[in-house]
C-alpha cells in the first residue's frame, strides 16, 4: 500500500470517529466572540468544554483568526497508538452562529501528524507543522484566499547557516519577523527559541533570543513553543528549567530597549499548577487572553483512596473531557502588566 492510499484510509477513519463523536442534534448553538464562552479572570478556565476541550487529547492551543470568526486547534485522535493521527480542527462563525468542529481542508497534505502553529497578525497566513517517517518534519504556510484557505506551501528557514535545521511552533510578528523553536547549536540538545528577521523580502539566519530564554537545561525539551506579542514587546514560552511549579511551566520575557530579551519570569502558581505541565501558549487576537494547553488532573491518588470511586464513576470521568489527557485553557493577560519590570513601565 502506497503513502497516498494509507493517508486516504486514515482520513476515512478520522471522519468516522468525528461523526460518531457528536451527532448534529447533540451540538449546542454557540454565538458570539470566543464561541460565546464566559471570559476568564486571572485563574485559568477550561475553554469550551465538550466542544473544543474534549474526550480526546487536544494537541495545541486555540488559534483564532484576527477577526475572531474562525478557530483552529489540533486534536490527537488515537493517543497511544501508531501512526499518531493528529488533525487540525476548524470552526467558523457564520451569521453569528459557530459551526460544528470539522477537519481543516489542509490536513493530510503529507503526514498524519498535523499541528497548528499560528495565524499572522494580518490574518493572511496560517502556519502549521507536519511530521512523518517518510517525509520528515516541515513547516507549511497556508494563504488566505477569497474562498477560504489555499494549498499548503512549505517554508524553508535558516538556509544561510544551517539548511538542515529543525523548525516548529512558528509565530509571526507584525514586522514579519518569525519567532519559533529552531536549531541552536549553543544548547545542549541543539535547539531552542530563535528569531528569524524578515529583511529585504527574505528570512534571515536564526538569532538566539538570549541566555535568559534559552536556559541551558540538558533536557529533550528545554525551552520551546514561543508565542510573541504582535509588536514584539514580549514572548511567552515553555521551559523545563529548575524552580517551576510543574514538569514544564509558562514564562514571559520582555524585550529590552537594546532589542534583547530580559529575565524569564514564571507566570505563577495560578497558571502553572492547573495541570502537571503547560504548553503551546497562544495570545488571543485582541491580546486580552492567553490560551494554552495543560494535562489537567481530574483526580489524584489521595482523592482516589479517600473517595473510593465506583467503577462506573471512574469510567464516566475517563470518557469525558475531565480524563486528564490534555485540554485547552484560557486566562486573562492581566499578568503581562503586573509582571513587567518597573524600568520598562
Amino acid at each position: 500500500m502506497n503513502q497516498r492510499q494509507k493517508l486516504s484510509g486514515y482520513i476515512c477513519l478520522v471522519i468516522l470517529i468525528l461523526l460518531n463523536c457528536s451527532k448534529p442534534s447533540d451540538f449546542p448553538v454557540l454565538k458570539g466572540p470566543y464561541l460565546g464562552q464566559k471570559p476568564p479572570g486571572d485563574v485559568p478556565e477550561l475553554f469550551a468544554p465538550g466542544v473544543v476541550s474534549s474526550v480526546y487529547l487536544e494537541h495545541s492551543s486555540a488559534v483564532f483568526t484576527p477577526d475572531g470568526n474562525e478557530l483552529f486547534w489540533s486534536r490527537e485522535i488515537n493517543a497511544g497508538f501508531t501512526p499518531r493521527i493528529i488533525v487540525v480542527m476548524h470552526m467558523k462563525q457564520e451569521n453569528g452562529v459557530w459551526s460544528r468542529p470539522e477537519l481543516a481542508p489542509f490536513n493530510f497534505n503529507e503526514a498524519t501528524y498535523n499541528h497548528i502553529n499560528s495565524i499572522s497578525p494580518d490574518g493572511n497566513r496560517l502556519y502549521y507543522y507536519t511530521s512523518s517517517e517518510e517525509k520528515g518534519s516541515k513547516v507549511w504556510i497556508v494563504d488566505k484566499t477569497d474562498n477560504g484557505w489555499g494549498e499548503p506551501r512549505p517554508i524553508r528557514l535558516n538556509t544561510i547557516d544551517n539548511p538542515n535545521n529543525t523548525a516548529s511552533n512558528v509565530h509571526e510578528a507584525r514586522s514579519g519577523n518569525l519567532y519559533l523553536t529552531g536549531t541552536l547549536d549553543a544548547m545542549p540538545q541543539g535547539w531552542g527559541i530563535v528569531r528569524s528577521k524578515f529583511m529585504n523580502g527574505k528570512y534571515q539566519a536564526y538569532e538566539s533570543l538570549g541566555s535568559h530564554i534559552n536556559f541551558p537545561v540538558n533536557d529533550p525539551f528545554p525551552n520551546y513553543h514561543p508565542t510573541v506579542d504582535p509588536d514584539e514587546r514580549f514572548v511567552i514560552f515553555v521551559s523545563r528549567r529548575p524552580g517551576g511549579y510543574g514538569i514544564q511551566d509558562l514564562y514571559i520575557s520582555y524585550r529590552q530597549p537594546d532589542d534583547t530579551f530580559g529575565p524569564a519570569i514564571n507566570l505563577g502558581p495560578k497558571i502553572n499548577t492547573i495541570g502537571s505541565g503547560n504548553s503551546w501558549p497562544q495570545l488571543s487576537p485582541n491580546g486580552e487572553f492567553l490560551f494554552f494547553w495543560s494535562n489537567s488532573k481530574p483526580f489524584d491518588e489521595k482523592e482516589l483512596v479517600e473517595k473510593k470511586y465506583s467503577y462506573s464513576e471512574l469510567i464516566e470521568i475517563l470518557e469525558s473531557y475531565r480524563n486528564g489527557r490534555g485540554n485547552i485553557y484560557w486566562v486573562s493577560t492581566s499578568f503581562v502588566e503586573k509582571l513587567k519590570p518597573k524600568e520598562l513601565k
